[in-house]
């Protein structure tokens, strides 16, 4: 792929931005609420974070990934999927230099980082173009070949790409050409999850109360796949799933009856899960494990709360967090502490937890485990992402097409 190809975007003060201006029509009193907290967070922006980049997409998306890897020039790539509708889709890999300074302002009436003495801004290239059909529910890449791109369609199938044969920007002969089509699911779904022990394994979850494991690998002549097995307990739609990180075998389930499921593939009655709990009075949204534990895992539901479980005792969480005003849509343990969690919400916020805080008190409506909450986005937050490589930097995506990169001040 020729370099010079890229298109390249510079999130600057002559760049395309995220327009910040107070003069925007609000439509409903929750959301001006939430524009009193944005301008109070604008107003405190300078003393929250080392890194701030806010870029507007040219469509909206409700995923967002990290991929892995990282030169010495701290460039890394970025998985984003679009969901438009009647529309051509696409999985583009975005590839970010980020430019970092010891000291920065921030302008406060554009909202951008510069130096004292010049700007500092990021460099954005579109570096891979993947056409899809159908929106872009969920994208994963592969822990054992990072090459390997898994989608979770709108049409119900998943689809797997190699991205080293796609081009950096779309051509007016360009196909929709996956290297796997993966059919079974009678409805479409958001749940996607490699399995980081065995090659190969994909788990996917569907609104049809299902959950399928596909083999990859085994059958990797043929262009379209059926799943190897499906688990069905759920009596709603399967939400989300997420491996074990210590045991291959062991999965996790969360769906809209509430449920919170611990499956062991080894067992041969797909249809029971190893362990179960009520988890929520509402659908559980999202689940992650920690991945520094064997023990314990995160929970999000549309009951606006996080809840952290212990395995050795599902009779009740450890800590239920409450900070959330709305659905709580993604959660994720951060990759460099086994305590720190992060959360993304229909509230437009992004919270930042720290467990070895937690004391199951609230005080002034916040629990004693919340550190920071990122409050820069004025639409719902779909998707959030930690970077494995560069501590405390979070991707996160809202429903208005705004990518924001954000690194926060620690001490």
């Amino acid at each position: 792929m020729d370099e010079n190809d890229q298109e390249i975007i510079e999130i600057g003060p002559d760049s395309s931005v995220h327009n910040f201006s107070d003069d925007q029509t609000v439509s409903s009193d929750e959301f001006k609420i939430n524009e009193e907290d944005y301008l109070t967070w604008r107003k405190n922006a300078r003393l929250l974070y080392n890194k701030f980049i806010c870029h507007e997409l040219p469509d909206p998306s409700i995923c967002v990934q990290w991929l892995p890897e990282m030169n010495d020039e701290r460039t890394y790539r970025l998985l984003i999927g679009t969901i438009l509708e009647n529309e051509e889709n696409a999985i583009y890999i975005l590839k970010i230099k980020l430019r970092d300074y010891p000291e920065y302002v921030i302008n406060e009436d554009e909202l951008q980082l510069q130096t004292e003495n010049e700007e500092m801004y990021a460099e954005m290239h579109s570096q891979v173009t993947i056409l899809h059909k159908s929106q872009v529910n969920r994208i994963r890449y592969c822990p054992h070949k990072q090459f390997i791109i898994a989608s979770q369609a709108s049409d119900g199938n998943i689809y797997l790409f190699d991205y080293r044969n796609h081009p950096s920007k779309r051509g007016p002969f360009d196909k929709f050409e996956p290297l796997v089509t993966m059919e079974g699911q009678k409805q479409e779904g958001i749940g996607l999850a490699w399995n980081p022990h065995e090659a190969g394994i994909l788990l996917s979850s569907s609104r049809d109360c299902c959950i399928y494991e596909w083999n990859v690998i085994s059958d990797n002549d043929h262009q379209t796949l059926n799943p190897t097995r499906i688990f069905s307990s759920h009596s709603a739609g399967v939400e989300d799933i997420d491996w074990h990180a210590f045991t291959s075998a062991v999965f996790c389930s969360v769906g809209c009856d509430g449920n919170l499921f611990i499956w062991d593939n080894r067992n041969s009655e797909n249809s029971r899960p190893a362990l179960s709990v009520c988890a929520h009075k509402q659908d559980v949204n999202c689940v992650s494990f920690n991945p520094f534990s064997e023990y314990l895992l995160a929970t999000g539901s549309s009951d606006k709360t996080v809840a952290i479980w212990d395995l050795r005792n599902l009779n009740e969480s450890l800590s239920t967090l409450l900070d959330h005003t709305g659905e709580v849509n993604e959660v994720r343990w951060a990759p460099q502490s086994e305590f720190i969690i992060a959360s993304c919400s229909e509230d437009c916020t992004v919270n930042v937890y720290d467990m070895s805080h937690s004391a199951s008190l609230i005080e002034n409506n916040c629990s004693s485990e919340l550190i920071f909450s990122h409050r820069g986005h004025r639409n719902p937050v779909q998707s959030l992402c930690w970077n494995a490589n560069e501590p405390w930097l979070v991707a996160s995506i809202s429903n208005d097409a705004v990518l924001h990169l954000w690194k926060i001040v620690t001490f």
